[in-house]
Order: structure tokens, then sequence, then C-alpha cells
């Protein structure tokens, strides 16, 4: 311990056998019965060491098949400049008791990811004067069956998670989780509990919020969220892989999601699934249908750059990264990147798209907390290795 302003400090750093780096901090009042007075737990940058660009595929592929061989990913990585692809791979089983393998076109469910999607489909009816960020809930939707949620809420606080809606992860959508296949009957799992603040108030992240966009997406275009999503974002992408299959699917070749049992086996997730995923998360999309959204993000075919711009202004500050429309924005003002995560029991996702420099970066995972630590070590060893070594 070192000797601080408020009593003893210090700091402790951890490597993980994921190659994930952790600093605690403790803060500890002195006395004659010295105690823990608070702690802090955050992630250090991985360390890595630049290679050339021309080095780097076979760098990435030692990692990959190191994860892979300890068991601790399994699913696709996908990074590419641009047009070009600079690695892409897939690893592991999408069904380990047929023994059925992943590949780069195998779906895999994306968690809140689809978040983006929703933030897109949004923005193409503002653009289409179909709304205004600012509208209530209650202009689309006035026979909203909450009324502070109907009067009060707008679209934007909806967007930046600022609204006070929460969350449908509660007992009531665990005993109808496997009934569970609209934008309304997600509603019905939370649209009578309180709001966690008033709106504007505050920031809580909502997998509520994007159900009610996904109820306005319905009223606005006359069609189901999810054949919305398939004639406005899929289908123009080129994502062919790319839906909200249903957990009994059988016929897309999706991934089952996988997580640990406490004796260390391994289980698939469908009992943790709703039939079917929100417009809050659980789609699904392969590497290759991802690398297809980020060209066409680039190439304007889902939204004007303008249009986009406006996703990808920050409204709110959560650490290190902000965030948007239903887009985290990160890097710094040079070398900005924009993108989401997913997780949830036997899900970890990753997609980030530097819009001023066409890089991308893809990691898929059908099990438990794989995708993270492995896009955090990629995240920078890309960055150092095109970065670092190309510039002066």
């Amino acid at each position: 311990m070192i000797p601080g302003k408020e009593g003893l400090g210090g700091e402790l750093q951890y490597t993980l056998p994921t190659g994930r780096r952790l600093s605690l901090k403790l803060a500890v009042t002195e006395g004659d019965a010295p105690r823990i007075d608070r702690f802090g737990l955050r992630p250090l940058p991985p360390e890595v060491a630049a290679v050339t660009p021309e080095q780097l595929p076979a760098v990435i592929a030692e990692r990959v098949k190191a994860e892979s061989e300890a068991g601790r990913f399994s699913g696709a990585v996908l990074v590419a400049r641009g047009d070009t692809l600079i690695y892409a791979d897939a690893v592991g089983l999408a069904d380990r008791k047929s023994g059925r393998a992943n590949t780069l076109d195998t779906p895999i469910n994306l968690g809140s990811i689809n978040k983006m999607f929703t933030g897109i489909a949004i923005a193409q009816l503002q653009a289409a004067g179909k709304l205004d960020w600012q509208d209530t809930v209650g202009k689309h939707l006035p026979d909203f069956p909450n009324k502070k949620i109907r009067d009060q809420v707008t679209i934007h606080q909806l967007l930046t998670h600022t609204s006070g809606v929460g969350d449908y992860f509660n007992p009531t959508h665990d005993a109808r989780r496997h009934e569970l296949d609209t934008q309304q009957e997600f509603l019905d799992t939370f649209v009578d509990q309180p709001l966690a603040f008033e709106p504007g108030e505050g920031m809580a992240y909502s997998n509520g919020g994007p159900v009610i966009l996904g109820l306005i997406i319905e009223a606005l275009s006359g069609s189901d969220y999810y054949q919305y999503i398939r004639d406005h974002l899929y289908r123009p992408a080129g994502m062919a892989h790319a839906d909200h299959y249903r957990r009994d699917d059988t016929t897309s070749g999706m991934a089952l999601g996988y997580l640990k049992t406490e004796d260390g086996a391994w289980q698939d997730n469908s009992g943790d699934l709703s039939l079917r995923g929100s417009a809050a998360g659980g789609g699904y999309a392969s590497a290759r249908d991802l690398f297809a959204y980020s060209r066409a993000l680039a190439n304007e075919r889902l939204l004007t750059r303008a249009q986009l711009e406006t996703l990808w202004t920050p409204h709110q500050q959560t650490g290190p990264m902000a965030y948007g429309y239903l887009f985290t924005i990160g890097g710094t003002p040079d070398r900005r990147w924009v993108g989401h995560n997913g997780g949830a029991p036997g899900i970890s996702a990753e997609f980030i798209h530097y819009p001023d420099d066409g890089l991308m970066i893809v990691v898929l995972a059908n099990q438990d907390h794989a995708a993270e630590g492995l896009r955090e070590w990629l995240h920078a060893q890309v960055e150092a290795s095109l970065f670092e070594t190309t510039e002066p």
C-alpha cells in the first residue's frame, strides 16, 4: 500500500489467462482497524507489439488458434479495410452435439448489436419525413398503455437510453420467454413498470426502449418489425444469412450458444432464449454479413453519410466511450470508430467500424464471454500494426 490524501491506497495489476489485463485500485482508511473505503476495477490496454501489415494476418491467426485450442473461443473473426479482407476465419463448433463447424457464413446470435439496426430503421423513417427525433411516443402510438411513457418520453430519449424505460428481463419475461415472438409481446412484459427516473434526467441502458422503437417502426411503415429490417437493411446491405431466427429454427444453419455449467460441461443456451429476439437484440448474422453491413455503411446504401453522422453524434459519455443513437462511439477525433457489442448467456459479439478509415473488426462467439477479450487484443494489435507502422 502507498500513502494517499485520504489514507492508504494502491493499485494491483492482473493478467488473466485470456490475456486481458486489469487494474484494481483500493483506497483504505487508516486507523487501528483499517478498512477498504472503496475500490475500482478497470481494464488495461492489451500489451501488443506492432508488426508490419504483411505480418498481421499470421499474428491474428496464431492468437485465434491459441484462444480456440484453450477452449476460450468458438466463433468467427473478420478484419477488413475497405473491400480488402485482412483476416477472416471461423473456429469451433456451431453445434457440439452434431459436430457441425462454425464458418464465416454461420449465423451467430448478435445480442445487442441489433440495436444499431433499430437505430438505422428509425433514421430511415426520419429521413422520409415520418417522424422527428423529439416526437413523443404518443404521437405515433396514441394508444400506448403507459401514460407517462406515451406523453413524456421522446424518440431521442429512447435512442440514447435517457428515457427511464427499463428492461424486459424480469419474472414476467422469464415465465413467458418461450412464447415471445412479437414486439407487442415483449412490451407486455415491462410496460407497467415504473420508470427508473424522469425522462431525460438520467441514463440507464435499456432493452425496453428499443422495443418501443420497434413498435413505432411497425406503426409508421405498416410492416412487421422483422420484415422491415429484412427489406430495408439486410437485403440492401447484402446480409444473406441475417435474420431474427426463432429458437426452434432447424433450417438456417445458425450456431447454438454455449455456456459452462458449474461442473465444467458445455450446455447450449436454448433454454435461456426467447422464442425470438426483439428490436433490442437477439437477431443473428454471420461474420460475412457484418462485413457487408460495414461496406453498406461506407457506400451509403442504408443512409447518407450526413444521416449516419446524426446517429454517430455523441450524446452520453459512458467511461472512455460515448453513446449516440443506438451506436457506441469510441477512439479519438482523428481516429473514430462506431459500433456495438452484445452479450448474454452463450452470446458474445463485437462489431467496430471506422467510418473515416474503412477499417472494420468483427468478433462473433457462440459461447460465454468469449468475444470481448479477443476483440480488445485484436483492436490494439490492428491499430498498432496498421497505423503506428505506417504513420510518421
